[in-house]
């Protein structure tokens, strides 16, 4: 009877440290919303350095933050691996979106930066706000995080 316990809490063990490790669907949507809260403080840092409302250094400081966000949220959202079709769309779905997100937060970077050949400002506040959207409907369509 001492051994089928052992045994038993031995499983459970193995079982919880595997599916710790796969992750859930829920680390999918919290990905999406640090991707989208990242996007936001993008926006926010290019839209106070064009009206003139913050130093560029500091709008670069949030801009840099936020894409050290973005590789937080796509570490979050990778963490889960899917079991099924439904869950490896989605999985594909936000890696996409998250993707898109981080080229358009790296674009805002280099639109303040101003060198030749950069986006300008409002062609990186068009990517950003068409990726926040993006997030944002994506962000319905996942479970809702813990």
């Amino acid at each position: 009877m001492h051994v089928r316990t052992v045994v038993a809490v031995a499983v459970t063990m193995a079982v919880a440290a595997l599916s710790g490790c796969s992750g859930s669907p829920q680390d999918m949507s919290m990905g999406v919303r640090e991707a989208q809260s990242a996007v936001g403080s993008a926006t926010l840092a290019l839209t106070s350095s064009r009206d003139g409302d913050t130093t560029s250094s500091f709008a670069e400081t949030m801009v840099d933050e936020a894409g050290t966000r973005m590789t937080a949220a796509s570490k979050q959202a990778s963490a889960f691996k899917p079991t099924d079709g439904r869950t490896a769309a989605q999985l594909e779905a936000v890696t996409k979106a998250l993707g898109d997100a981080d080229t358009a937060i790296r674009h805002a970077s280099e639109a303040l930066s101003g060198y030749p050949g950069a986006p300008s400002v409002g062609a990186a506040l068009d990517e950003l706000r068409t990726s926040s959207d993006d997030l944002a409907r994506l962000a319905t369509k996942l479970e809702p995080p813990r």
